[in-house]
């Protein structure tokens, strides 16, 4: 709330909650909301431009400062790209504000749109909730229940059941 209330502070009009920020797919089973978009404002961005909030750790945004996002955080980037190409919003980039956890310093990254990783992730999602309805389990992402990526996973005990 505080970047938001900064934002409007230094002359952005910043839509927050409403539709506009929301999409659903495929009946419901597929959607997303944006943190804001803004609508308006000082001529340092493009209009409409989406607009995502993250907040993380040192080690993570100096990952971010250093790489940018679609390398330092993938799951980050493909949900920016989602929600430009579902709401409307691919033709300016998207900005991704990133609050550092530990300093509250504020990075921003401009983020143009990827038309192909929108595509993929947007065929991913088809192909997910196409594999629920018909009771299939698609591929696992490791091979043991054991694996790093499975003991985060919230899914973990019934996938491997």
């Amino acid at each position: 709330e505080t970047t938001a209330a900064a934002f409007l502070a230094a002359g952005f009009r910043l839509e927050r909650g409403t539709d506009a920020c929301e999409f659903s797919a495929l009946d419901g089973r597929f959607k997303g909301h944006c943190d804001g978009i803004f609508r308006d404002g000082p001529p340092t961005l493009k209009y409409p431009c989406l607009w995502e909030h993250k907040c993380i750790g040192s080690k993570g945004w100096a990952k971010l400062e250093k790489n940018g996002l679609k390398a330092a955080y993938p799951t980050y980037y493909k949900q920016v790209m989602l929600y430009q190409a579902y709401m409307d919003l691919a033709d300016n980039p998207a900005l991704l504000t990133a609050m550092n956890a530990d300093t509250c310093a504020l990075l921003h990254i401009l983020v143009p749109f990827d038309a192909e990783t929108a595509q993929a992730i947007s065929d991913r999602a088809v192909r997910i909730v196409e594999a629920t309805e018909a009771h299939e389990l698609l591929p696992r992402v490791a091979d043991s229940a054991d694996d790093w990526r499975c003991n985060r996973c919230s899914h973990r005990e019934r996938c491997w059941a």
